[in-house]
């Protein structure tokens, strides 16, 4: 084999090794990024349930939280709420005692409002009921007697009632059915009337009532929510504990058992 016939074999070979060798580059180049693609995709995301697990308890915990801060109200007799939304029941008795002269409060808040009497005396301060305890019946005279007043005053009875209904209660509603009410006033301001406040036994009583369990049932600056005109003179007991909150925080009754329900 002479060397032109050499050179030209080796060239061939060279140009067939060059062919084989692109052939295969071109195909790991095409396989190539689809195994790097199957490898390193990303998976469909997978839903992360902790956070919804997490928002669930909280929740749970808040609504368990809400139903132990209410409270039952159902043996909580000293938060009996006598108005015109919550008339008492029909047979409402209850138990009385004597507290001053011939006035009579619930045989439980009896020794509460004579030790406060007495401590009222011991600062100098007399304090006088002239109403507690008083029976459907009484209210009944009462609320009547006033209505005829009104009506003396021009008005129709029922405008006459309406107006009657803001200064003495319904009969059924009054809290002086329930025995845990009274109308303190002192010998030198003996008349139902704001005036009250102004006297030492007014200004002592809503410094000191509390600390024995009464409160001053309908402040002025909640007439809107009691339907009642302000009564500085009347006093009602819903405990230490209750009083305390209550004139802490600035409440009526009404407002004080929402908060005690959650509402």
């Amino acid at each position: 084999m002479n060397g032109k016939m050499i050179v030209t074999l080796v060239v061939l070979l060279l140009s067939a090794a060059i062919t084989a060798v692109g052939v295969l580059l071109t195909d790991y180049s095409q396989q190539v990024p689809v195994e790097i693609q199957s490898e390193n995709s990303e998976e469909p995301p997978q839903k992360d349930n902790s956070e919804d697990e997490h928002e669930s308890i909280q929740k749970e915990g808040q609504e368990q939280d809400e139903e132990e801060s209410k409270v039952d109200l159902t043996d909580t007799w000293e938060l009996l709420l006598a108005n015109p939304d919550n008339p008492l029941p029909s047979d409402f008795t209850v138990e009385t005692a004597v507290v001053q002269g011939n006035f009579k409060m619930d045989a439980r808040v009896a020794d509460a409002m004579k030790q406060m009497i007495v401590d009222a005396k011991a600062d100098g301060v007399d304090l006088m009921i002239c109403s507690a305890y008083r029976s459907i019946q009484r209210q009944q005279e009462l609320f009547d007697a006033e209505v005829a007043v009104q009506m003396s005053y021009g008005k129709s009875k029922e405008e006459a009632e309406r107006i009657t209904a803001t200064m003495i209660a319904v009969p059924g509603t009054s809290e002086h059915h329930t025995g845990l009410a009274a109308d303190i006033v002192t010998p030198t301001q003996q008349t139902l009337d704001p005036a009250f406040a102004t006297t030492s036994a007014g200004k002592w009583l809503l410094s000191h009532a509390a600390e024995y369990g009464f409160i001053l049932r309908y402040p002025e600056d909640k007439q809107d929510i009691t339907k009642i005109i302000y009564e500085s003179w009347h006093y009602r007991y819903v405990g230490v504990e209750h009083a305390a909150a209550i004139k802490e925080a600035n409440l009526c009754l009404e407002e004080y058992l929402e908060q005690l329900r959650g509402e």
